[in-house]
């Protein structure tokens, strides 16, 4: 008896000893045939030092550790009209590309060509519980889901924390954001002239026609772009008309922006900010990093609230697709791979790898500062514009009719007047 429980004793000994291995090095995907996809990414160059191509390099080797079954081939584009072409050119073809970074015209575009992947049936429950629900909004055409949403570029407002002090200006918070009166009682107030005669403006932005910064303000009262559904052009109903208004008065009533709205660049307003010109810049999060990094006295502030009664954000969207190829274990793995790299273990696998807020409520890794940490928050605050293909020159004509608004030229409802017609006719057409 006593040799019997010896026995079992010493065999209840080895099954505990190989229970706690199985807990301390979790079991990875069984390797499966051998399957190479090509990833396309915008910015990448083979070898480069620069923190996108150092980026992805180690996120495509991390993933490739946690799936040996999977080759990943890198081949990068380049952000203009050259990589433009060989995106498309390598989309039309489809023989050499299963992973790629997509833009949002691009989206609505491509998705009704059949060779865009839906989603759907490779988005888990537990996906779709972990995405914020506005991010799988803007990454839907006609009802269906055609990206894996990375990141957006959520502008907030940039406060410098000196000229506050000196001017006596509290901050809001998110708790207690400003209205729009008290953010105009805020710049008006931190809009002065220095003892030595220079002047400093309580706000600035880049130009609102090219610039998608001031794009939050024209959700303020409750307006929008386009309607949610993407069908219908309604920045000429009276609550979008309010938020153009806005802009209008900062230049025109107001007098707490820079001169010269017409030729504000990117550059020129982060140099007004950091020189001490504007007290105030609505900016997306990239910016941040470069204020860290030389210790400027910054803080990030929510938008103020309008007639909606909420806080509003919006941004430019990261985005990855995967073409629908007929392969089906290259269609798997391109979905495994773009799961990957947008969700909450890339962070953790490469540090450094989240230059903007996540649109995952599981991906808090760009959260590393109480900056950080507000721009974040104000992700779930987002409001996108659904996907559509407007012409190149219908773009312009609304850039020049933003213009118009601003500089005092049109009254808002002057300006998107002709433009609302001209919207719906090409949202109409797409849709035949």
């Amino acid at each position: 008896m006593a040799r019997k429980c010896w026995k079992m004793s010493w065999l209840w000994g080895i099954i505990l000893v190989l229970a706690s291995c199985a807990r301390a090095n979790p079991v990875q995907p069984a390797a499966g045939e051998p399957v190479e996809i090509t990833f396309y990414k915008r910015g990448y160059v083979e070898g480069g030092t620069d923190i996108t191509s150092v980026n992805y390099a180690k996120a495509v080797q991390a993933f490739e550790q946690l799936y040996p079954d999977v080759k990943v081939k890198i081949i990068g584009v380049p952000w203009d009209s050259a990589g433009d072409a060989q995106m498309e050119a390598a989309f039309n073809a489809g023989t050499d590309i299963n992973v790629f970074n997509i833009r949002p015209d691009d989206l609505a575009k491509w998705s009704k060509t059949g060779k865009l992947s839906n989603l759907e049936p490779f988005l888990t429950p537990e996906d779709r519980a972990d995405f914020y629900p506005n991010a799988l909004e803007t990454a839907t055409v006609d009802g269906k889901i055609y990206a894996w949403p990375l990141w957006v570029v959520a502008f907030s407002v940039f406060a410098n924390t000196n000229i506050f002090a000196e001017r006596g200006v509290a901050f809001p918070t998110i708790e207690n954001p400003w209205t729009w009166d008290e953010f105009l009682a805020a710049a008006e107030q931190l809009t002065y002239q220095r003892d030595d005669g220079s002047k400093v403006y309580g706000f600035t932005a880049p130009s609102v026609w090219w610039s998608m910064q001031y794009y939050p303000l024209f959700y303020l009262d409750g307006g929008r772009i386009l309607s949610p559904d993407g069908r219908r052009f309604v920045q000429n109903q009276p609550e979008a008309l309010s938020g153009l208004q806005k802009i209008a008065d900062l230049y025109q009533k107001h007098s707490v922006t820079p001169p010269g709205p017409e030729t504000v660049s990117q550059a020129d307003a982060q140099a007004q900010f950091k020189n001490g010109k504007a007290a105030m810049f609505m900016s997306m999060p990239a910016f941040l990093t470069e204020l860290e990094e030389e210790n400027f006295p910054v803080n990030v502030l929510p938008l103020p609230t309008g007639q909606l009664g909420q806080l509003v954000t919006t941004g430019a969207f990261g985005m990855f697709a995967v073409y629908n190829s007929d392969d089906p274990a290259k269609l798997k793995a391109s979905h495994q791979f773009a799961r990957y790299i947008t969700g909450p273990q890339v962070a953790k696998d490469v540090p450094g790898y989240q230059l903007a807020p996540g649109l995952r409520r599981s991906n808090t890794s760009y959260a590393t500062s109480p900056n950080r940490q507000t721009i974040t928050r104000l992700v779930e605050f987002g409001v996108f514009e659904a996907q559509t293909g407007i012409s190149v020159e219908l773009r312009d004509r609304y850039r020049q009719a933003l213009k118009d608004i601003a500089t005092g030229v049109k009254t808002p409802k002057e300006a998107m007047g002709p433009i609302a017609v001209l919207y719906q006719q090409e949202i109409d057409a797409s849709r035949q």
